[in-house]
């Protein structure tokens, strides 16, 4: 414990004593912004077989939204009637890999009513409708598990760990999470399907975790919420995750997002360190940073280390619209926006894999999260999914090496602008950020980055030019997370074969990491 504690207090104080002096340039990625990703295989589409399966964590949401309506989906819309899916039946009866309603100790759907045609009809009146429907929602604990379904919408499947009934007002938090992530309007992947998880608490969320972590049909789990040692603070020093589990899920396929914190006071100023929870910090989570919008500067005072960020404000939401088809005035923000964005990004190139792969390519199993035949592209022969099979491996350092640093450096809560101060960026903002949808001229930067993201994965892009020193971060960054949650070979530090940098006066936080990260330990 002290030990730990020490060195926490270390890594705080030389982010901090960072000075112009110890700055270098580091050279940046350069992007063709280019919407189409690539030449579609000559496949057909799958339909069902091809479905991927987002598992949102939270505290409860609104799915009354047109961001949950199947009628809204792309694939409802596109005039293909080989990928539409059969959303008004029960997920077991056509989705592969699905748990047989057995496993279960209640299954049903819950019949909504829902607003397709008027997009002014208001949220809190069609929730009000319900009111008795949603009395009848039974809370899921230890292994008696209640699952709902709720027909013609893309929420496949829903439980209440939290006993909060699973639906709120437009302004749940859940609301923001689930919209930005696989909402038809608002989200990076609109033809994934959703998985809502209500939680309350601590208990209630490692509960809702480790059920969705066992699930090889949830393709990838966004969490926007983390646990820490007091309920003062939000310091992320944790170890209460089921790591060996969350190691498990990882190698067999599932990609677990958390968000990095928004610092201990949630203000973007004092930063937390995700090093030391069990939730952000093993090598086999993606921990996600925040960045502004507009200057795209990264926000000083979120949690540190991260492997990637995006947008962390008045992202547009479905979060606070009172309307089924409306955008939240306000926006979204913090991390908590910035994790589901990412999720979305990547499940979305999953998506698109899975089509274009030939045949129902939908797999979960060994690390294989897509199966089919594929010709690469002519500016990268030998693409990740040329040899007939994609990995969450492959598509999640494709997702890293898409990402771009920011151009603006840092900014302290959100105020001003401090240029790049040598290895911080690595720190704040890890492989770098995807913009995604930003209010403004560049209101939608979506397949732009999906571009950098899946037109490499396909072959029809070259893999973006990586900053020099990136790699000796990283390892690094995988050293010191594998020395405190356990060794796993998808990192970039594997014990035993990968040689450590050692230490650059030039990159004085990855030299504070590699000599100090070997003294600690992980809380009790």
């Amino acid at each position: 414990m002290r030990r730990t504690l020490v060195g926490l207090v270390a890594l705080f104080a030389l982010t901090a004593q960072l000075a112009p002096a110890t700055a270098q340039t580091t050279e940046k990625a350069g992007f063709e912004v280019v919407v189409q990703a690539g030449e579609p295989s000559s496949a057909p589409s799958a339909g069902p077989g091809d479905a991927t399966v987002v598992a949102v964590i939270d505290f409860t949401f609104a799915p009354y939204h047109w961001d949950y309506l199947a009628s809204k989906m792309p694939q409802a819309k596109d005039g293909d009637p080989a990928n539409d899916l059969p959303l008004d039946k029960a997920p077991d009866r056509w989705l592969p890999g699905f748990p047989k309603p057995s496993e279960f100790t209640s299954y049903k759907d819950l019949d909504l009513s829902l607003e397709e045609k008027n997009e002014t009809a208001v949220i809190e009146t069609l929730d009000k409708k319900d009111e008795k429907l949603w009395e009848g929602v039974k809370k899921s604990e230890g292994k008696k598990l209640h699952y709902y379904w709720m027909p013609d919408t893309k929420v496949i499947g829903a439980i209440d760990f939290g006993g909060s009934k699973i639906h709120g007002p437009s302004r749940s938090h859940g609301t923001g999470t689930s919209s930005v992530s696989v909402g038809n309007i608002h989200g990076t992947c609109p033809s994934c399907l959703l998985v809502f998880l209500d939680i309350a608490d601590q208990k209630s969320g490692e509960a809702a975790l480790s059920w969705a972590m066992k699930q090889p049909w949830i393709d990838a789990i966004t969490n926007s919420y983390g646990f820490s040692a007091t309920p003062v603070t939000r310091d992320r020093f944790y170890n209460g995750s089921n790591v060996k589990l969350q190691k498990q899920a990882s190698e067999r396929g599932q990609t677990v997002f958390f968000s990095a914190g928004n610092g201990q006071e949630n203000a973007f100023l004092i930063p937390n360190t995700t090093l030391f929870s069990s939730q952000e910090g093993p090598d086999w989570i993606v921990t996600v940073g925040a960045v502004s919008p507009g200057s795209h500067a990264s926000y000083t005072g979120h949690g540190k280390p991260a492997d990637i960020a995006s947008l962390g404000s008045r992202y547009p939401a479905a979060y606070g619209s009172p309307f089924v088809g409306g955008t939240g005035s306000g926006g979204f923000g913090g991390t908590s926006n910035a994790t589901p964005v990412i999720a979305g990004t990547y499940a979305n190139a999953l998506y698109q894999a899975r089509q274009d792969m030939a045949g129902p390519s939908r797999l979960q199993a060994g690390g294989v999260i897509s199966r089919g035949r594929f010709d690469c592209g002519g500016a990268r022969r030998r693409c990740e999914v040329g040899d007939g099979k994609l990995t969450a491996e492959e598509l999640r350092r494709r997702l890293f090496e898409g990402a771009q640093h920011t151009p603006a450096g840092m900014t302290p809560a959100g105020v001003g602008a401090l240029p790049p101060l040598g290895d911080d960026e690595y720190l704040n903002e890890g492989h770098g950020s995807y913009f995604a949808r930003e209010t403004g001229k560049d209101a939608d930067r979506i397949a732009e980055f999906q571009s950098r993201l899946y037109g490499p994965l396909t072959g029809f892009f070259s893999a973006p030019k990586r900053p020099e020193d990136e790699r000796e971060w990283m390892i690094v960054d995988s050293f010191c997370r594998q020395h405190l949650w356990g060794s796993w070979s998808g990192g970039y530090y594997i014990e035993g074969k990968t040689k450590l940098p050692g230490p650059d006066l030039d990159h004085p936080i990855r030299t504070a990491i590699e000599t100090t990260c070997p003294t600690l330990r992980p809380p009790p």
